[in-house]
Formats: C-alpha cells, structure tokens, sequence
C-alpha cells in the first residue's frame, strides 16, 4: 500500500505524520475538557492518547506550541460543524436556535467549556485573536439567519456568547423565551 501511495505522489510519513497531530490534539481537548487550560501538560496529553511524551514534543515540543495547535483546531472543526447552520434554521428558527445552544450545553458541555477556555487564552495572547475570532464568523453566518443587519448579527453573536458562558456556569437555566425575546429585540 506504501508502495501505491507514493507513486501517486501521496508521503505516507507525512500522512501518519498529520493523522498522530491530528490524535493529539483530539487528546488535548479531552484535558482541557477534564481539567481546564491548566492541566494541560506534555504527561497528561500522552497519558490520553497513549504515547509517549516524547511522541508529543517532537510535534509540539511547548505546551504553548500546544496550545496554540489545539485552538486553531478547535476554531476550524467549530466553523465546520456550523457550516450552514444558518440556512438550515425552519419554520420555528428560535426554537432550532435554543436547540442548538442547549446541544452546546447539555450533550457537548465539556466540549463548549473546553472551547471556551481556548477562546479566553486567546484573550491572554494578541497573536492568537485572529484564530479565536476565526469561529466568530460560523456564528455570525447563523445570526445572519434572523436580521440583515450586520451590526444586529454581530450584537446577538455578543448576546448567545453571554448567554452560554452564564448556562455553562449554572448562572441561569436554557431558556427558549429568552432566546426569542434576544431574537425580537434584534430583529
């Protein structure tokens, strides 16, 4: 098979290569899912994926370069999850919309809370905002969904950030009046 990939110009190392960052990075989420940005470490990432520490820093070999790879990551595979999200809403768009951030809160807590901690370390580096905003822009394509303004698209992308942050952190419960009543207000 080796043989048949590089004929046709295919780099099997490079493959494996990209497959084994593609599987720390995968394995990094899972830290940051169980224990925050903090407890991201070259042991604790292996310890997930199931390799050697040294297998990690010959891909990344600080836990910044880490870090840094697992936000980029995250931004790119959020953009792809909610690639058309917005054309995709219905006849009941508030209701597919309070859906969507209960899917973030309830079924994907860990993965929303993971994401977020990634966002705000971004906070912490001026080099990584562009990355960060980066996943700003499948949200405002939803939001554009419910007004034509661009302005009112950017302000509810604002207003359902503040409203996972305080689900996320037990401040307020879902609330699909809430979400329709944030809807009403911008449109």
């Amino acid at each position: 098979m080796l043989f048949v990939q590089v004929r046709r110009g295919v780099d099997g190392r490079r493959v494996r290569g990209e497959q084994r960052r593609s599987e720390l990075l995968a394995a990094t989420l899972t830290v940051i899912e169980r224990d925050g940005v903090a407890g991201v470490s070259h042991r604790a990432v292996a310890a997930v994926a199931d390799v050697s520490v040294a297998s990690i820093t010959y891909h990344f070999p600080t836990l910044d370069d880490l870090l840094v790879a697992a936000l980029q990551s995250a931004a790119e595979d959020l953009a792809v999850e909610l690639h058309g999200r917005g054309s995709e809403l219905g006849a009941r768009p508030a209701d597919e919309l309070a859906r969507l951030i209960e899917h973030s809160v309830v079924r994907r807590r860990g993965r929303t809370l993971a994401l977020y901690e990634l966002y705000l370390y971004a906070a912490r580096r001026p080099d990584l905002r562009e990355t960060a905003g980066a996943w700003l822009e499948p949200l405002t394509e939803i939001a554009r969904a419910f007004t034509a303004d661009p302005q009112k698209a950017r302000l509810l992308v604002a207003a359902l950030d503040g409203l996972l942050m305080q689900a996320l952190i037990g401040a307020r419960d879902l609330d699909q009046a809430d979400v329709a009543a944030l809807l009403e207000v911008l449109r």
